[in-house]
């Protein structure tokens, strides 16, 4: 017992559609397409946009806190520490 009913617009041998599958689509082909391409478009020009507008910014408009000479070096010695602990 299948879990799903067999579908009669696939062939249950070869799973491919049947010549009545192929002419219920047929008259939405070419709108399907065309509906496929515009919302791609879109799709990739929001990309495009996006990391184009991206990568001019040069974020100088964020503030980066002033870090005192004590903790830079505790920082430092933290990376390398953790870094030969790598190796």
């Amino acid at each position: 017992m299948a879990i799903f009913p067999q579908s009669k617009y696939h062939d249950p041998r070869t799973f491919k559609m049947t010549p009545a599958m192929i002419r219920a689509r047929k008259p939405f082909f070419w709108r399907n397409a065309a509906t496929f391409a515009v919302l791609s478009t879109i799709t990739v020009s929001v990309y495009f946009y996006t990391y184009s507008f991206l990568g001019q910014d040069t974020f100088d408009d964020v503030p980066i806190p002033p870090i005192s000479d004590a903790e830079l070096a505790k920082l430092k010695q933290e990376y390398e520490s953790s870094k030969q602990a790598k190796n």
